[in-house]
């Protein structure tokens, strides 16, 4: 039974299950980490696909009841813990594959594609508002935060949307599957800073850059940037990272010239 608490909606569809499976890890994949497995329908799809499987599970009562469904399986592991907290780089090469609970669905691809490791890519069956988000090109009104940090750091495709009645018991909004692949030629950069930055940038997003920044860098650095009267909407990932390095670049060398300043 689905645990409302927990965002728990299970997808019940064989259909739609083939096709995450198939987008997930075509012909086949060596590794698949599996993200809330619920009662397994998803699991089943995966495992004649995979050499090696493990699957992360929260609730623990749905844990007891995969570890025992599939306990002559050899290939398949069971994790309870919580996906929030995962360390993807631990897990090696592989594919990610999940139906996120959608109140955590946002914060959880975040992690990934920040710090996928080996991973290649993720699939994940969300809420068709936040894959909209995701997917979103500069201009368009859901463009923002999530989109700038989501195709920066990834390649982003939207594959295909699921309707409520493909779940049990159906949630009350339109779901679709979305495929997220890290980018492997990411420009240096600090990783942390820049993801501030660009929530910085969409603080206030009616507001302009100049306004939403005036406290990450002093007025005259921001007024030499120049473009500062444009919004975070209308700013490609690329921009924003020539915006970031021309406002961090000031303070860099006066950090790097202050121990050696001459004494007067």
């Amino acid at each position: 039974m689905a645990r409302q608490k927990l965002g728990q909606h299970f997808l019940v569809s064989s259909k739609i299950l083939d096709r995450i499976a198939i987008a997930a890890c075509g012909e086949g994949a060596d590794f698949v980490l599996e993200i809330g497995p619920g009662r397994g329908a998803l699991t089943e799809k995966l495992l004649p696909r995979a050499s090696r499987m493990a699957a992360i599970e929260l609730d623990y009562e749905l844990a007891a009841f995969l570890r025992e469904k599939w306990a002559g399986e050899p290939k398949l592991q069971i994790v309870e813990g919580n996906a929030l907290s995962a360390d993807w780089t631990a897990w090696g090469e592989g594919v990610l594959v999940g139906n996120l609970p959608y109140y955590v669905a946002s914060a959880i691809i975040t992690s990934y594609v920040l710090r996928p490791g080996a991973l290649r890519h993720g699939v994940f069956l969300i809420q068709r508002e936040v894959a909209e988000r995701i997917a979103a090109t500069p201009g368009n009104r859901e463009y923002g935060y999530l989109s700038v940090l989501c195709q920066f750091f990834a390649e982003v495709k939207l594959l295909f949307s699921v309707p409520p009645g493909a779940f049990h018991p159906p949630p009350k909004v339109d779901s679709a599957v979305i495929r997220v692949t890290p980018r492997a030629d990411v420009p240096e950069v600090d990783r942390e800073r820049f993801v501030r930055f660009i929530s910085e940038c969409f603080q206030h997003k009616r507001k302009t850059l100049r306004n939403n920044l005036l406290e990450w860098a002093p007025r005259d650095v921001i007024e030499a940037a120049g473009g500062m009267d444009r919004r975070g909407e209308q700013l490609s990932p690329t921009d924003f990272l020539d915006l970031y390095r021309k406002l961090e670049m000031p303070s860099q060398v006066v950090e790097a010239a202050a121990p050696g300043d001459e004494p007067n």
